[in-house]
């Protein structure tokens, strides 16, 4: 099953994150994963928005994907990024939709 760990934050991406690489790197299950530029760099489509920022939501800064056995298991490897450890910062796991998508 492949999820995808987004990092969400308002406050400094650059955080270590190698334990969670080590383990879900030697386990075979890191497909990949990237930090993002900022949110003034984007382009958005239509331009203005039809949509604006909602006070509360954080910013999407980075991610990676990863294909694991189960849903637990996405989650142990989450715990290992700093991200979900620190305040003001997040993990969201959201299933890649394909047919296994369902068992989540």
């Amino acid at each position: 099953m492949k999820f995808l760990l987004i990092l969400q934050g308002d406050d400094d991406p650059c955080l270590r994150r190698d334990e969670f690489e080590r383990a879900a790197y030697d386990a075979g299950e890191l497909v990949g994963g990237e930090l993002l530029a900022h949110p003034q760099l984007a382009v958005h489509l239509p331009d203005p928005p039809a949509t604006t920022p909602i006070d509360g939501f954080y910013l999407i800064d980075g991610f990676y994907l990863i294909d694991v056995e189960n849903p637990e298991r996405a989650v142990e490897l989450a715990r290992l990024l700093p991200d979900a450890r620190t305040t003001g910062r997040s993990v969201e796991i959201r299933a890649v939709m394909n047919s296994t998508a369902a068992d989540f």
